[in-house]
């Protein structure tokens, strides 16, 4: 059974430079975290700490009761998974999985084989055993590296952009297929993205991460809903900051043709471009005095250039900051 990954005050810098700071969270027992913020956060940064690969300058990762922060890589029991599948060209793809095994001396060569074999089947692969990498699709040798993770059956898995190299109309069904394994195998996974919709799809609870340090953790629809600082608001969420402090969900937001002064607050603003999105008219509204941009939906039929109203119906539809 796996247990609890504890990451307390964990800090990382180079020289003089933060790249992470004070860092405070737990991972539960088969629970899918996914880390979303912009390049160059230090979203890559943090898994190589948990991994072993960098030294974290202050603070600790205990896998349950047990201290790991000063262990070496291959010896603690987290495995990361990176962008690329990085699979031994000259290996079978049935070697690429045995050699996860290998590395840890589990079991004799026939037990390693047989075990291999088996997370094959359980990543769609039974019958691709004796091919080599280069046969294989790019989603195919993910599916193989996954295999290759998770044969050691880790406490935790690292998943770094896994789907990035992957083409667009296979990248849905992937990650779709790689979190229900993950959650039927009861494998604690950190998943790392700067896709907002990745992470909502992937993720039990998302870690919102930029400016070295986590901005806000919840549930994936209620960080969206419920932003807790103005970069929340403005990254991963959809809508309207008003002033510094505070912010207006876009589905609380109506637009108009005409000023309402039934409305609690209103904002001028001209159209800059028309979309439909499953059968419904969304618009691109540049909104001057806030310097905004924001897609609103509306039944009205709106030309480019004019001049409309995006309204705030109501004084409680407001989010203040408290950070």
């Amino acid at each position: 059974m796996s247990e609890k990954i504890v990451i307390e005050n964990v800090s990382k810098k180079y020289g003089e430079k933060s790249i992470i700071r004070h860092m405070n969270l737990t991972i539960n027992q088969g629970e899918i975290i996914s880390v979303v913020g912009p390049s160059g956060s230090g979203k890559s940064t943090l898994l190589k700490c948990l991994a072993g690969l960098e030294p974290v300058s202050a603070g600790t990762i205990k896998v349950g009761q047990k201290d790991i922060t000063s262990m070496q890589a291959n010896q603690r029991p987290i495995v990361m998974m990176f962008q690329q599948p990085l699979l031994f060209p000259h290996m079978t793809v049935l070697e690429n999985v045995m050699i996860g095994l290998s590395f840890k001396r589990k079991g004799s060569k026939a037990k390693r084989k047989e075990l291999a074999t088996n997370f094959l089947m359980k990543v769609g692969l039974d019958g691709y055993g004796k091919n080599y990498p280069y046969e294989l699709s790019g989603g195919q040798q993910q599916r193989v590296a996954l295999a290759r993770a998770l044969i050691t059956n880790p406490q935790l898995l690292l998943l770094d952009e896994p789907f990035s190299s992957i083409d667009n109309e296979k990248r849905d069904e992937l990650r779709l297929w790689v979190r229900n394994l993950l959650k039927e195998e009861g494998i604690a996974s950190l998943f790392i993205t700067h896709d907002i919709e990745e992470a909502m799809l992937m993720g039990d609870r998302v870690v919102v991460f930029a400016e070295q340090k986590i901005q806000q953790v919840g549930a994936p629809m209620d960080v969206y809903e419920e932003p807790a600082t103005p970069f929340v608001a403005k990254f991963y969420s959809d809508g309207l900051l008003i002033g510094k402090r505070s912010f207006v969900h876009s589905k609380k937001l109506k637009v108009t043709k005409e000023h309402s002064e039934s409305s609690y607050q209103s904002y001028k603003g001209s159209i800059v471009q028309k979309k439909v999105k499953h059968g419904s008219l969304f618009y691109d509204i540049q909104m001057e005095e806030l310097n905004q941009k924001l897609t609103l939906p509306s039944t009205e039929d709106l030309n480019l250039s004019q001049k409309v109203w995006v309204t705030v119906q109501k004084e409680h539809d407001l989010i203040h900051f408290k950070n």
